[in-house]
């Protein structure tokens, strides 16, 4: 599921982005979630609760709090860059004003179908290639967390938690439906409870690995063998990267 935002305090515009939005992933049968807000206020309020969304639809020119200060805050304050911001306005002078939010794309109103499938399929593309969202499930509510900020998966009896630096996260899956979720992702699995994110271990030895939380986990016997191929793996993949 693809979760989108609109900002933007004329009420027809937002609901004429959110029906395009929704026929688009019907056409490409592509799930999308769309929220929408009327003051810059009750978008940042949503924001600072936690709630993501991989694409913001952010009018420029909102009454109190404009989507320039909104922009900054999520880059700056949120320390969000991974959201997708596409700027709409009336008027085509901010271009200076945005270089440092890295929006997306800038769409001048009036808005027609055209532009909004255009640049949405843009950001739908970025996503799929990135593959730096994990998403799940939880009670009727999905959530999404950027990949990087997981340390590791552990799996407790039918329950999955998500071992994040300052939070933890649980939810009812298996690690082996995680493992296809997360395909790509530098993610190794050192014992039947735990899949590692690679960028977070800091230490490894023969039967164990320390996490950058400093925790330890154990490496299963089973494992040793994988879990060293694996890891020189990644180790040339970094070499390569940085040649």
């Amino acid at each position: 599921m693809i979760n989108v935002a609109i900002c933007d305090d004329e009420k027809a515009i937002c609901a004429y982005m959110e029906n395009v939005l929704l026929e688009i992933g019907q056409t490409f049968c592509e799930e999308i979630s769309v929220e929408t807000f009327y003051s810059g206020e009750k978008l940042c309020q949503s924001l600072h609760e936690g709630v993501y969304y991989d694409v913001i639809f952010l009018d420029i020119d909102l009454k109190t709090m404009n989507g320039i200060r909104i922009g900054k805050l999520i880059r700056e304050v949120i320390a969000n860059d991974i959201t997708h911001i596409v700027y709409v306005s009336g008027k085509d002078s901010y271009a200076m004003e945005l270089f440092d939010i890295r929006p997306l794309n800038f769409l001048i109103k009036p808005l027609t179908y055209e532009k909004i499938q255009k640049v949405f399929m843009t950001a739908l593309r970025l996503l799929r290639n990135n593959g730096i969202i994990f998403e799940y499930q939880k009670g009727h509510c999905f959530y999404r967390i950027p990949i990087n900020n997981i340390l590791y998966f552990e799996s407790m009896g039918k329950k999955i938690r998500i071992i994040m630096k300052d939070t933890i996260e649980e939810y009812y899956s298996k690690l082996s439906i995680i493992q296809r979720q997360i395909r790509g992702a530098p993610f190794i699995s050192i014992h039947k409870s735990y899949l590692v994110n690679y960028d977070h271990i800091v230490e490894v030895q023969y039967d164990k690995v320390r996490i950058s939380n400093n925790v330890i986990l154990p490496i299963s016997q089973h494992n040793r063998k994988a879990v060293r191929d694996k890891l020189l793996q990644m180790r040339q993949k970094e070499v390569n990267n940085n040649a």
